[in-house]
């Protein structure tokens, strides 16, 4: 999580420093381009003005004075040095005029050359300077005529220029004070913005490492890392959902270790009641072979209707509809269901061909009833991840039951008695009473009446065993008419009194086989 949080630090600082220094680059740039084409365009009008002074002395005839009005213009325009220099041309028709010891610098002499405005910046003394040189072009379109006067000049020639240094020192220090303004400024912005965005970004950032490490621990089939976040946007809502999926399949491993499906189905109820909330409800396990349905699990804070617990199916909606049945859809949807002062919704679950589950909650209002109603898919979830494990556990089940079940009788066969020994007789907190019964002359009945009529004799005897004892006795088909009944924390006296009632009841039965009674 460092590192990830320190690159991301790194990065936005450096883009936001980035950004502040484009920001104090374009903003120098832009006041210093100001500055300049202010200044430029200052000395172009100067330049304007000085041809207009000089223009208004040659007509009238005061050319001696120029000299005064050069220095006010130095004066009131704040110009350090003012010069006007003639062209050839100029010369030969004039004279060389003030100037005439002044040397001509390269700058003058391209610009009288070329007749284009050059400028130049320096420093003097610690202070920045401009020179700007600027060209006296003859038109006719001026007022006066330039080529009245100047005979000897055609349209286009340069008659002269005027070269001007002028100080831009204060130019030169409010730039540098507004570059250090705008820097500070963008450095506490900046500071803020790196503020702002660890707050708001570090979040999301914590989210990445921890789907990160929950990942990389679900890849290695570790599904306990549960993602912390305090976003409540749809980050954290993801979040959310994928700490439920991964609770899915924790879920999943756990109840693919467990021994049977009374186990799963005691996980599915807990995890009803951590997960959700939910403190009534049943979970019933439905026998479609049978037509019965049983409670297998219940969490149950307010009594539940004696309609719930009834074994019978056609009594219960959700299975007879196999859709939800919600309390809230219809005025007493269900009758076997209905309590006044409480809503309930049922949730039925196919498991199997043979088997379903039904899951009946109870609350208190409408507004609990929504919230579970919300959750559906989710415990929809749980049910699809436990139904392949139950549905195998049922067949394992079935099987176990095919071996250590007589197929004739439903009783246990001696398999399963050499198992029950095994793994009980040492329990010494238990005693046992042991009942060995046959039918006598039963070899008589087979040989006169045939086996199945043997069989009919066989299954009435069992029934008889079953009726006779009570949970957790234990009738056993031994092997032929041979049976056995272990009986639970009895005395000898009570056995013998089972023994007899066993005894005298199955005395009792009468046979029929076509016309003849045994």
């Amino acid at each position: 999580m460092t590192s990830t949080n320190k690159k991301v630090n790194t990065f936005l600082a450096c883009i936001l420093a980035l950004l502040t220094i484009v920001i104090i680059t374009n903003f120098t740039y832009n006041f210093w381009k100001y500055g300049y084409n202010t200044t430029f365009d200052k000395a172009e009008s100067i330049a304007e003005s000085v041809r207009d002074g000089l223009t208004s002395h040659m007509i009238t005839d005061t050319m001696d004075k120029t000299d005064i009005f050069l220095g006010n213009m130095m004066k009131h325009q704040k110009v350090a040095t003012l010069r006007v220099l003639r062209s050839q041309k100029v010369i030969e028709q004039y004279g060389k005029g003030k100037f005439t010891d002044y040397k001509h610098d390269d700058i003058e002499k391209t610009v009288l050359k070329k007749g284009k405005s050059q400028d130049l910046l320096y420093e003097k003394n610690g202070e920045m300077m401009m020179r700007i040189t600027i060209p006296y072009i003859a038109t006719k379109y001026s007022n006066p005529n330039c080529l009245s006067c100047h005979t000897n000049a055609k349209e286009g020639d340069v008659l002269g220029v005027i070269s001007m240094d002028m100080s831009i020192e204060s130019l030169r220090n409010q730039g540098i004070s507004s570059m250090l303004k705008t820097g500070f400024i963008s450095l506490i912005f900046l500071l803020i913005a790196i503020f702002i965005g660890k707050r708001y970004i570090k979040p999301y950032i914590e989210l990445f490492d921890e789907l990160e490490n929950g990942i990389i621990k679900a890849y290695k089939g570790d599904f306990s890392h549960h993602i912390t976040t305090n976003l409540s946007d749809e980050a954290g809502k993801i979040a959310k959902r994928l700490n439920e999926l991964t609770e899915v399949f924790r879920f999943k491993k756990t109840i693919e270790l467990d021994e049977n499906k009374e186990t799963i189905y005691k996980r599915i109820g807990e995890t009803i009641t951590s997960h959700f909330g939910i403190q009534s409800f049943v979970i019933m396990d439905v026998d479609h072979i049978n037509k019965k349905k049983k409670v297998i699990y219940q969490h149950i804070k307010n009594k539940l209707p004696k309609g719930v617990y009834t074994e019978e199916l056609e009594s219960c909606r959700a299975i007879r509809t196999n859709t939800n049945v919600i309390s809230t859809d219809f005025p007493n949807i269900c009758e076997s269901c209905f309590r006044e002062g409480c809503e309930f919704l049922c949730l039925p679950f196919h498991i199997s061909k043979n088997n379903s589950i039904i899951i009946h909650i109870r609350t208190p209002d409408e507004t609990n009833l929504k919230t579970i109603y919300e959750n559906i898919p989710i415990i929809t979830n749980y049910i699809d991840i436990a139904r392949p494990v139950i549905e195998t556990k049922n067949l394992m089940k079935e099987l176990e039951e095919a071996t250590i079940k007589d197929g004739l009788t439903g009783l246990y066969n001696r398999r399963f008695l050499d198992q029950f020994i095994e793994t009980n007789l040492d329990n010494s907190q238990i005693s046992y009473g042991v009942l060995l019964i046959d039918i006598d002359y039963f070899k008589k009945i087979n040989d006169t009446y045939g086996h199945d009529m043997g069989d009919k004799v066989l299954e009435r005897l069992a029934k008889d065993l079953l009726n006779s004892v009570k949970t957790p006795d234990i009738p056993i088909r031994y092997g032929g008419e041979e049976f056995v009944v272990i009986l639970h924390n009895i005395t000898k006296e009570e056995a013998i009194k089972i023994a007899n009632t066993i005894r005298e009841d199955f005395a009792k039965h009468s046979f029929t086989h076509g016309n003849e009674n045994f």
